[in-house]
């Protein structure tokens, strides 16, 4: 049966139109697929249905469910048989889970022969069957929700061998059931009925049922337009296959757009990791193909066997799974195409004789190659131990090899993040090298330095005294360089990992850190609400303290006058600092975040000049980027973004 949403979620609509739809929808002796009910262009597309069929178990499939929701729903049914006899009814009924007595007994079910209703009259004429279609759904309303009804049309033939006063009837019965609390399932024999017959059947109905589908009639005709002459089998044929193709190609469309949609669900939400996404993802396809396995595999070296890196039901999932297909069979041929490969039933194939048939009993079987970047990774599948009814379908590959292709894109991603965790880490262990090697020699100067100071001090002239603090300047400078430099190398490295932090709590500790200097100043800080973003909130602390810090000391004469906002754009918080500063000429704009970059002198100021180095960092590896806008005299605004949850 095909899995689509129900027909209440796609429209909005109730009643027995949609009732109907639902019935096929839900039930599982009915395979193929419904259209879901949608903008109709025709003002009579109500609650009047044609089964056209060729065999009683597609007749039945249809016509027993389409009671059996009626039953359900309290509903008044009554089924008007002629081909098949009363038992033959009842039986078919009870195998399809009705309790037929009960519904007996109680009125709510009944069952009639044709000279009970079409040929009561011992004739068959359109306004008498109409009245007569009228009179019971009158009747009916009196104590059940609407009349549910279903005929065998074949025993008008008897009387209307041309179907004249049938079609009439038909076309008439599209306004009763309009506006009326009933519904009605026509069913024609094709192998009854002549094919010009079929033709104003198929003409005047605008809801159709035929080889397992439910299709909006594209080819209905209004009873005041009613048309044909030509009635021909070939004509009968060209509807029939034009409605079936269009409905596959809209409810093709329908799954793959509810795909994407689902998929894209699961691969943008925050809170799953790779594997968790992972998951998902293989389930929804195994739901969509029905399916009971799936798998990720990765092929170390192209002689290798492959490892199953994540099943779902497919050997010991307690411990690692390796499998060696053999050539052309499972993950070996996939790996050497670029399409997906699969195969609804390898018994009877040279499949049959690999090991993943014999140890695995994998029967059916889709699989896809993963990529990490330019070179073959893996392959993602998924199979059953019981084989498919039919093959594989285009758009059914293409779902797997969407999700192989993300799959590939993530395991390409994580290498280059763990290629980036390496070097970060060869950069930190460097750096902590270098500062450490100079570290000593440093503080080697620096103790002699302050020796000579104490030993010597007084012999030297003003120069002397001078070039003696020009040194120990020069020290204590390379030692905060030094330090800096450390600081700027393990950002990555040794950063918290990323929690919900409230930046409102991230300012008011800054605040409290900055109290004294605030006061000092006569600074005032003002904020409008803050977000809640997830991230390090040590790290992000310290560039909202180094923005203010700078804010107050370049504040010039003026006592400093700075504001905090934040502003959401798109999946983004841009956060923006303001301040009534000296402002940064254009052209230095850029610089401010080299390292060790200063635009100011150390008699003017103090710092090493990594401070918003530090925070540019700090704040690509929060994802986000920060800049800076400015005229001079007229203040400066530091902004930077960071991902919204």
């Amino acid at each position: 049966m095909s899995k689509n949403a129900s027909t209440n979620e796609i429209s909005g609509e109730s009643g027995p139109l949609t009732s109907a739809f639902e019935a096929l929808q839900s039930s599982p002796e009915f395979r193929g697929p419904v259209e879901p009910l949608e903008d109709h262009e025709h003002a009579h597309a109500n609650d009047h249905f044609a089964l056209i069929y060729e065999s009683q178990e597609e007749q039945f499939a249809t016509a027993i469910p389409f009671l059996r929701q009626g039953l359900e729903r309290n509903e008044r049914c009554l089924y008007i048989t002629y081909e098949n006899s009363r038992e033959e009814i009842l039986e078919a009924m009870r195998d399809y889970g009705i309790d037929v007595d009960t519904a007996l007994r109680s009125g709510q079910l009944s069952i009639h022969d044709e000279e009970e209703t079409y040929l009561r009259n011992e004739t068959f004429d359109a306004d008498e069957t109409v009245d007569f279609i009228d009179a019971a759904i009158e009747e009916a309303t009196a104590e059940y929700e609407a009349l549910r009804l279903t005929g065998e049309m074949s025993s008008v033939l008897q009387e209307d061998p041309e179907g004249t006063e049938l079609v009439k009837c038909e076309a008439k019965a599209n306004y009763l059931f309009d506006d009326a609390d009933g519904i009605a399932l026509c069913q024609y024999n094709r192998n009854r009925f002549p094919s010009d017959v079929i033709h104003d059947v198929i003409s005047t109905h605008p809801l159709l049922i035929h080889d397992e589908r439910v299709s909006y009639n594209v080819y209905y005709t209004p009873p005041g337009e009613f048309f044909g002459p030509e009635k021909t089998t070939r004509e009968v044929d060209r509807q029939l296959g034009a409605l079936r193709d269009q409905t596959d190609t809209k409810v093709r469309v329908q799954q793959r757009e509810r795909f994407l949609r689902e998929s894209h669900e699961i691969t943008a939400e925050p809170e799953l990791d790779f594997e968790e996404k992972l998951g998902k993802l293989l389930n929804l396809v195994r739901e969509r193909l029905d399916l009971d396995a799936a798998g990720l595999t990765h092929l170390p070296s192209w002689n290798d066997k492959f490892l199953n890196e994540y099943t779902i039901r497919y050997g010991d999932e307690s411990g690692e799974v390796w499998t060696d297909p053999g050539e052309g069979c499972y993950c070996r041929e996939v790996i050497e195409s670029d399409e997906p490969v699969g195969m609804a039933d390898v018994r009877g194939t040279d499949w049959e004789d690999d090991e993943i048939y014999r140890e695995h009993g994998l029967t059916c079987y889709l699989g896809t190659k993963v990529m990490n970047g330019a070179t073959p990774y893996g392959t993602l599948w998924v199979g059953s131990t019981e084989p498919r009814d039919s093959e594989f379908t285009e758009t059914e590959r293409m779902f797997l090899k969407l999700i192989g292709q993300w799959v590939s894109y993530e395991v390409e991603r994580e290498e280059r993040e763990q290629s980036l965790k390496e070097s970060n880490e060869r950069l930190e262990q460097f750096a902590y090298a270098a500062s450490h090697d100079l570290q000593e020699p440093l503080r080697m100067v620096s103790s002699y330095l302050q020796l000579i100071e104490n030993r010597y001090g007084n012999a030297f002239d003003e120069d002397g005294e001078e070039f003696l603090a020009f040194a120990v300047d020069g020290a204590d400078r390379m030692r905060e360089m030094i330090d800096g430099l450390l600081a700027y190398s393990r950002i990555e490295t040794q950063g918290e990992p990323f929690e919900l932090v409230e930046f409102e709590t991230v300012l008011d500790d800054v605040l409290d850190d900055l109290q004294l200097q605030i006061e000092e100043t006569d600074a005032e800080i003002t904020a409008d609400e803050l977000p809640r973003v997830k991230g390090d909130g040590n790290q992000l602390r310290q560039v909202l303290q180094n923005l203010l810090d700078n804010a107050i000391t370049y504040s010039g004469s003026s006592s400093p006058r700075i504001h905090i906002d934040a502003k959401r754009r798109e999946q983004e918080w841009v956060i923006s600092v303001h301040d009534n500063g000296i402002g940064i000429e254009s052209a230095n704009q850029d610089r401010i975040f080299d390292i060790f970059d200063r635009l100011h002198t150390r008699d003017e100021c103090d710092g090493a000049g990594i401070g918003l180095a530090l925070c540019q960092r700090i704040i690509e590896r929060h994802d986000g980027e920060m800049w800076v806008e400015s005229e001079p005299d007229e203040g400066s605004t530091f902004s930077f973004t960071l991902p919204a949850m």
